[in-house]
């Protein structure tokens, strides 16, 4: 049997029509957005945007209404406007802590601003910690909240 010659003629390669290219290249240049837009969209979950970071405050409550759970609070160091009246928030706190550190989750009113007997306004003036919130409501003032309230004396 006669050994055969190797090929030695190749065809040449040819790239496709620029036609034929295109939607190759469509396709990768689709597939690294997809990626570079699902690595965004991944980093941005990371960043939950339904979480409230609460504020630790330091403070006199001037006022305190336990029928409203309204407090008028002047927060240590701030300077306000005398024409601008009371900060009032709204005393939200399923749990607070009281003087000697121990912690109420009864739903109660904090004892520290409760008033007399009988009277649900308390003028008395108590020192206290709070974590409030501020909501934007799109006035003027914020909404200020307090999600705990620890007493400090």
């Amino acid at each position: 049997m006669p050994v055969r010659a190797p090929d030695t003629t190749q065809e040449a390669a040819v790239p496709p029509p620029p036609h034929r290219r295109l939607p190759t290249v469509a396709f990768s240049l689709a597939l690294v957005a997809v990626g570079l837009i699902g690595g965004f969209g991944a980093a941005k979950l990371g960043d939950e945007p339904h979480t409230a970071k609460a504020e630790l405050l330091v403070g006199t409550v001037t006022w305190s209404n336990d029928e409203t759970r309204s407090i008028a609070f002047a927060e240590d160091g701030a300077l306000r406007n005398p024409l601008d009246g009371d900060t009032i928030y709204s005393v939200i706190a399923e749990s607070w802590q009281d003087a000697r550190g121990t912690l109420h989750n009864d739903g109660t009113y904090p004892t520290c601003l409760v008033g007399e007997e009988n009277e649900p306004a308390s003028a008395d003036r108590r020192r206290v910690e709070l974590e409030v919130l501020h909501r934007d409501t799109g006035g003027d003032q914020p909404q200020h909240i307090a999600v705990h309230v620890h007493c400090l004396d």
